[in-house]
């Protein structure tokens, strides 16, 4: 079967950004902390990298996760939203590719957000940043080992300069998806990688390609 298409969540998948935000400063506030530049970073690092790089000590962390967990996974329907076209391009991209995931979410949180988007849509391989992993190296490179697939048949498909990197770094396809948090001026055209502006521009890549 075709091509391993591996998609980032949060920019890629998902329109997040205030889902993630609200949830932060929610569950930070609680305990008295303001929390910056949490859109920078997100899918950059994890949610506790950030906190941690806040000042915030490691029990007071914990309490906040606990807090943003139940605060995303019962209201991000609120204001996130599927990135546009991406649930009916899916169901066609599965029929001739498998398909995954590579996210720093917890992995409940990425399987609920599975379960309402994308209905009938199969992510054979998923791996999120609980699993545990450091970063998204070493999340591609436990799915070249569970997949069996060959680096060059799998697409890493992110929106930011990060997720290119990680893809070029660890041996597989790269493509940049110019509708994320990403922005053009933090790549580095040097490396080879695809670029689609939608998801419909995703689907015309690789139909082509099976």
């Amino acid at each position: 079967m075709g091509n391993l298409l591996v998609f980032d969540v949060d920019g890629t998948l998902i329109d997040s950004e205030r889902s993630i935000i609200r949830c932060i400063d929610e569950s930070s506030r609680k305990l008295g902390y303001k929390v910056r530049n949490v859109s920078r970073y997100i899918g950059v690092l994890k949610l506790t990298q950030i906190l941690k790089n806040n000042g915030i000590k490691d029990d007071d962390i914990k309490v906040i996760m606990e807090s943003y967990r139940e605060c995303y996974f019962n209201t991000f329907e609120q204001d996130s939203k599927p990135t546009e076209d991406s649930a009916t391009v899916l169901k066609k991209l599965q029929s001739g590719n498998e398909l995954g995931i590579l996210t720093l979410k917890d992995l409940k949180l990425t399987k609920e957000i599975a379960r309402r988007f994308f209905d009938g849509i199969e992510f054979k391989y998923v791996v999120c940043g609980d699993r545990p992993i450091t970063d998204k190296v070493e999340g591609l490179r436990l799915i070249i080992e569970e997949s069996g697939k060959p680096p060059e048949k799998i697409f890493y498909i992110g929106d930011r300069a990060g997720d290119v990197r990680s893809a070029i770094k660890s041996g597989v396809n790269a493509v940049w998806v110019s509708f994320g948090m990403g922005k053009e001026s933090e790549l580095d055209f040097k490396n080879r990688f695809l670029i689609a502006r939608n998801f419909q521009e995703l689907l015309k890549m690789f139909s082509s390609q099976t």
